[in-house]
C-alpha cells in the first residue's frame, strides 16, 4: 500500500510540473504575439524592456530613468510601456524627445502578458534571438535585470 502512494504522489507531482511548464510556454508564446502585433519592424535578435505604469514604484521609476538614459545607446533594445494610466503624464515623465522615439512602444490596448503571473509589478526583460522570444528576466529588488541588459 505504501508503494502504490508514493507512486500516486510522484505521478501528481510530475503532472503539476508538467501542466506549469505548459502554461509558461503558453505564456512565452501570448508575450511573443503581442510584441509581434505592437511593433511592426519586430527585432530579430535583441531586447524589450516592458515597463508597466503601475507596480514596483522603485523599479519602475528605475526602468523610466534607464530608458532617458539609454534611448540612443542601442539599436537592438526596444522600449515598450503597458498598463498606461494617462499618456500624457507618461510624456511629461519621459519628455518629448523619448516618446517620440520609434523605439518607445506604447501598449494602449493592453495586449502584454507576463508568463509569470507573480511578477506582473516589476518592470521585464525580453531577450529575443532569431524572432523568437529566448529569455524572460526582470527588473525587481531581487535582480537588476537593467544592468545585465547593459552589460550585453
Amino acid at each position: 500500500m505504501y508503494n502504490v502512494r508514493l507512486n500516486y504522489r510522484l505521478l501528481l507531482l510530475f503532472l503539476t510540473l508538467l501542466v506549469s511548464a505548459c502554461s509558461r510556454q503558453n505564456g512565452v508564446g501570448k508575450l511573443s504575439q503581442a510584441i509581434d502585433a505592437l511593433d511592426a519592424n519586430d527585432l530579430a535578435t535583441g531586447s524589450y524592456v516592458i515597463i508597466p505604469n503601475q507596480g514596483c514604484e522603485g523599479c519602475i521609476s528605475t526602468a523610466e530613468a534607464f530608458v532617458k538614459n539609454n534611448i540612443g545607446k542601442s539599436d537592438s533594445i526596444r522600449y515598450i510601456f503597458t498598463r498606461i494610466q494617462s499618456a500624457k503624464l507618461l510624456k511629461i515623465k519621459l519628455g518629448n524627445d523619448v516618446m517620440s522615439s520609434n523605439k518607445v512602444l506604447l501598449d494602449t490596448a493592453d495586449m502584454i502578458e507576463y508568463p509569470d503571473k507573480g511578477k506582473e509589478i516589476y518592470p521585464m526583460i525580453v531577450t529575443v534571438k532569431d524572432h523568437r522570444v529566448d529569455k524572460v528576466t526582470y527588473q525587481s529588488p531581487d535582480s537588476d535585470g537593467l544592468n545585465a541588459l547593459l552589460g550585453k
